[in-house]
This record gives C-alpha cells, structure tokens and sequence, in this order.
C-alpha cells in the first residue's frame, strides 16, 4: 500500500532529535493533528536496516546508536532507504509502528522520525527539500531517562571505538574531527552520551540558524503545550494540546507533572553525572541553552543559545 500510495503524498514532514528527546512522542501528536501516515526510525536495526560502515564486530547498544557524521558517510544503501521513506514507503514491521490503522496508509500527509539525521541534516534539507522538526532536550534528562529505559539494548553498553575509527576518515574532514572527538570521550556511560548529544546538536544548530530545520525544545512543548509548533508556520493544521504518553514513554512517567517531567532528572542522576554531562556539553557545544542564561521562548531568534 505505501509503494502505491506513495504518488499521491503532498506534505511530508520530517523530525529529528537524539533518543529520549520526545521524537516518538512528538511524531504521535502530529500524526494525529494532520491525518497523517507515520514512519518511524526507517534507519533502526530494528527496522532491518543494516550499516554497511560497521565492518568490524559491534554490539546491539553501539550499533543502535551509530550516527553518520557527515553526509560523505551516506552509504549508496542508505540514501535508497532515506529516499524510499521521505516516500512514505516503510521497508519493514518496525517502520509501521505507529500506524493505529490501514486507512492512514492512503493518507496525503506523512510524518517520518529519526533519531539519527543530526549530523546530516543540511544534506537531507538541500535534497529532498521538505520541511524539518528538530527537537531538542537537555542532555542530563535524556541520560535519566536512559538509566530507566527497558530496552533490549542499553546505552551503558555504547562503545564509539566500535563504531567510528580513524581510519575510516581522511584527515582535516569534518567526519574525522568528530570521531576523533567522540573517541577521546569514550571513557563512561555519561561521557558518551554528553559528547554524542553535543556533537550532533551543535551540528544540527547550524541546520537551524541556516534555516534549514526548525527548533523546538522539549521543555517548551511540555511546558506549554504542542500548540505552540502552530507558530513555526509549517502547515496549516491546527495543532492541539496532547497529555497522553508515548508508546515508548518508560513505566510509571506517564501521569506525571509537567514540573516532575521537567526536573526531577535532578534527582535521579548523581552530582558526578550531572557535573560531567555539564562540562563536556558546555565545552563541545557551549551554546547548548542549558546550563546557562535561560533561552528565549519559541518563535525568537535562538541562534545564540543553541
């Protein structure tokens, strides 16, 4: 049905963001508000995609985390199943996964979600012209909800030097300067995540202030509501308010506050944890707008804070 479908697709929009960032989340409500069919993570192992890049052995969390850094890193294979789903077309079961029902397959709009585009973004803007939603979420939540997260893999089990080697990469390109980064980071569960969360935000910052891919941040959509993305003038649907969790949102979090959900990673991290994810993030990504001066609200400029 997605292969037939596919010529008839007039609005398709795209997001973004790291794990644990509200993508599922995010992807569910505009679904919803635009009659939409939805694809989602058409680059997961889980979706069947396999990384040609990854020649050596890897383990399940390292390879369910592996972001290209940089479009050079797009193999022939993935700009197909990049392609195939901006067409609406899922390759596999795990793509369908937030599909309630058949009739959305002949629906006009789409909705696909990534987790892996950060670093990438300019080159999908610039090809496939459609409009991007990246959505950004402060790095120590992430790493709280990480911690909780019952998954088959877990991300304590990362590995960048499974993943990304220097020799890999020409010297001086904008790919070699990152896996070089994240290699000299692979030394703890926290200071992986801070330094993949910084990298691929700060690339996906210049997306945005380039007006390639809009920003939203978690915080705001929770603390005000999903109406707000009304304001960044992408479609004409009316996107209403939406409490209810995502498939994926981790047990027990579901009927929480807004200022439970906003900061109780507070609590849950350790003082250790949350000072290392503050030095790395500040020094990879210092305009990251979490751990400084409060950020402008939404619709401002925000190039300075990230």
């Amino acid at each position: 049905m997605d292969y037939v479908s596919s010529p008839n697709l007039r609005n398709t929009l795209l997001v973004n963001g790291f794990w644990r960032s509200g993508t599922t989340w995010l992807q569910q409500t505009l679904v919803d508000a635009m009659d939409a069919k939805s694809l989602f993570e058409p680059f997961s192992p889980a979706a069947g995609h396999q990384w040609d890049q990854l020649g050596r052995p890897v383990s399940e969390a390292s390879r369910n985390v592996y972001m290209p850094l940089s479009d050079n890193c797009l193999t022939p294979r993935d700009r197909i199943k990049l392609h195939l789903a901006l067409r609406g077309v899922g390759t596999h079961g795990y793509t369908h996964f937030l599909r309630h029902s058949g009739n959305r397959a002949w629906s006009r709009a789409l909705v696909v979600k990534f987790t892996q585009l950060g670093f990438v973004l300019d080159e999908v803007a610039d090809t496939h012209h459609i409009p991007i939603i990246h959505i950004r979420r402060n790095p120590a939540a992430i790493y709280a909800s990480f911690k909780e997260t019952d998954w088959s893999w877990r991300f304590e089990d990362v590995r960048f030097k499974q993943t990304y080697s220097l020799q890999d990469f020409t010297k001086g390109t904008a790919e070699y300067e990152r896996a070089d980064t994240l290699l000299r980071f692979d030394k703890s569960p926290v200071h992986r995540l801070a330094a993949l969360w910084s990298l691929s935000e700060r690339a996906a910052q210049q997306s945005i202030i380039s007006g390639k891919a809009h920003l939203v941040r978690y915080e705001d959509i929770v603390g005000q509501g999903p109406g707000i993305l009304n304001r960044l003038n992408i479609s004409s649907v009316n996107i209403a308010s939406n409490d209810t969790a995502s498939p994926v949102t981790n047990s027990g979090r579901e009927t929480l506050t807004v200022t439970e959900r906003l900061n109780d990673w507070k609590k849950r991290l350790t003082r250790s944890e949350i000072d290392c994810i503050k030095s790395v993030s500040k020094d990879l990504f210092p305009d990251n707008g979490y751990f400084q001066a409060l950020p402008s609200p939404l619709g401002e400029d925000r190039s300075k804070i990230g």
